[in-house]
């Protein structure tokens, strides 16, 4: 698996390269040959794909050791990132590192096979029977060639092939569908650990739509506040957790490792990689107690609530002020409310975004009446005009629920 995602990572470095000069190629001859005698066409993942087929046999054999997806993912990569650079979503794409850039690689759905508890990954049976040949004295294998075990079954399940499990978490975290269709696989590396992504197509009866209206406001100090007076307290796992990582990344530090001055290659010492894992552990550790705590809260709210109102933020902005972004990125706005769209979206329910000029802290709840300025130490709303006193994320979040209710009104009008 190791063997694929670098092989994924070099096609794609090697993609970019002729992308760039054959981009450079075809702007220098618009600028100098004229137009009937034009015969360069601007590059392409496609035309980049069939380019390196060509040479791959002879050039680089050691890629036929991995399945097709390997190639095939790469140039699909490639084109998608040039694709958001034009597009304005993203940035101009860039060489893929070793150690630094995600490892994974994209399986397709007729190129591998998904049991109750394992999966066989094409090309991983001959790379394993290889292995088992230079070391003869191994022993027998006790799984076939080519699979790998999976730590539980995939969640959806079609009725008539449903099997009820016998321990209560398994059963409880089944969905049972009426069709159940899977179109592909990713398998990824995080912290030396793997995991296997499956995208399905499912067809289910959709739940009833919940009617509550509600407002969530997103902060630091508390993470979500909704209007009906729930609150998600902010977890802080990275504050928690910093003098555990501190440590472990000044050992890290410490660590052996040696420059070539002449090729410019950093040579890691074997205990800098036992440490490296570590620390990727303990970021893995923190970032999961943050999803953790996200994922619960925004699935009790999709299922409860049909309209939900929240407030477009600048993050970019936030992430500016140096004594706050830290304390910005440990709370994850950005990540809590893409998992509240997905969510709602797949409940049945609507959400409704309000503009980031929106006055949701300064406006009062009560009589609407607008404050000029509201610093951020101002924990408590005090309205001039009718006397309402009032925390301010619960008043920010009962805007935001008049807001959604106003754009509700204005939909079904």
């Amino acid at each position: 698996m190791k063997r694929a995602c670098g092989t994924r990572r070099f096609i794609y470095n090697w993609g970019r390269e002729q992308w760039e000069k054959q981009y450079q190629a075809y702007t220098l001859e618009q600028e100098t040959v004229p137009e009937e005698h034009r015969v360069l066409t601007p590059p392409n993942a496609l035309a980049l794909k069939k380019q390196f087929n060509a040479i791959r046999a002879e050039a680089y054999p050691w890629t036929y050791e991995v399945t097709k997806c390997v190639v095939e993912g790469a140039f699909d990569d490639l084109g998608k990132a040039y694709s958001n650079f034009f597009a304005g979503r993203a940035a101009y794409p860039k060489y893929k590192k070793k150690g630094k850039s995600h490892e994974s690689f994209y399986l397709s759905n007729d190129k591998f096979t998904l049991g109750s508890h394992w999966i066989a990954i094409p090309g991983l049976g001959r790379f394993i029977l290889d292995q088992r040949k230079q070391e003869k004295n191994r022993g027998k294998l006790r799984r076939k060639l080519g699979t790998v075990n999976l730590s539980e079954k995939l969640r959806f399940v079609e009725l008539g092939k449903a099997s009820a499990p016998r321990k209560k978490r398994p059963r409880r975290k089944q969905v049972l569908c009426e069709k159940v269709t899977i179109l592909g696989a990713t398998m990824s590396c995080e912290a030396d650990h793997w995991y296997l992504s499956i995208q399905v197509e499912i067809k289910k009866p959709l739940p009833p739509t919940p009617v509550p209206v509600v407002g969530v406001d997103v902060g630091v100090k508390q993470a979500a506040v909704v209007s009906d007076g729930r609150v998600l307290e902010n977890q802080k796992p990275l504050a928690c957790h910093l003098n555990k990582l501190g440590k472990l990344q000044r050992q890290l530090s410490r660590k052996q490792k040696t420059k070539d001055p002449h090729t410019g290659k950093t040579t890691f010492s074997k205990n800098y990689q036992k440490q490296r894992v570590k620390v990727a552990r303990k970021h893995q550790h923190i970032a999961n107690i943050r999803r953790d705590v996200q994922h619960k809260f925004t699935t009790e709210l999709a299922r409860t609530c049909g309209t939900i109102g929240v407030e477009d933020l600048n993050l970019l902005g936030m992430m500016a002020n140096r004594k706050l972004s830290r304390a910005v990125a440990d709370a994850a706005m950005g990540q809590l409310l893409q998992f509240l769209k997905t969510k709602v979206a797949n409940a049945g329910g609507e959400i409704f975004i309000a503009s980031r000029w929106f006055p949701s802290t300064k406006q009062c709840s009560c009589c609407k009446h607008v404050k000029k300025r509201m610093p951020l130490k101002h924990r408590t709303y005090e309205c001039l005009m009718c006397g309402l006193v009032i925390e301010r994320d619960l008043n920010a979040a009962l805007n935001l629920a008049w807001f959604a209710t106003e754009q509700l009104r204005h939909l079904r009008a």
